[in-house]
């Protein structure tokens, strides 16, 4: 079927309402879990495990998307990716609000408004930045665009 022939098929209501609900959910349990599970692993080890993390937020946005539909559309897999988006930016907040609490010992208004900002965050897809072809960030957008592509595929 061609996209235009997938958009054609009928959306049931009561599937679409259990699917936003669950992007919903998903997007904030799934992103400040994962950012705060990323957020011990930063400051305990030093490591960062994005694209890991990536790669279980794309799981588990697409299981359980997958289980709360009867009949598959297209719709339901755009929600899905939406909720990997929102909960990465999520994952992102809460990482980075966690370090500067503990690194600062509390928090500030002057502090949590420039970490809101969604732009830094996605600032490693855009091609032009001075970064973009470091190994660290290619293999960010790598597994960005894999966990992309696995939340549309596998919520089918």
């Amino acid at each position: 079927m061609n996209i235009k022939e997938q958009f054609n098929q009928p959306i049931h209501k009561q599937d679409l309402l259990v699917v936003i609900k669950q992007v919903i959910f998903m997007s904030l349990i799934g992103g400040l879990l994962i950012g705060s599970l990323q957020l011990l692993i930063v400051f305990q080890f030093g490591f960062d495990f994005t694209w890991l993390m990536l790669f279980v937020l794309a799981y588990i946005t697409a299981r359980r998307i997958k289980r709360s539909i009867s009949e598959g559309h297209i719709i339901y897999s755009l929600l899905s990716v939406l909720a990997f988006i929102l909960a990465y930016y999520l994952m992102n907040i809460t990482v980075n609000l966690g370090l500067i609490y503990l690194l600062t010992d509390g928090l500030s208004l002057s502090l949590i408004l420039p970490a809101l900002n969604p732009i830094p965050f996605f600032l490693f897809l855009y091609p032009l930045n001075g970064n973009f072809f470091s190994v660290n960030n290619i293999l960010e957008v790598v597994f960005f665009l894999i966990g992309v592509y696995y939340a549309f595929q596998y919520s089918k």
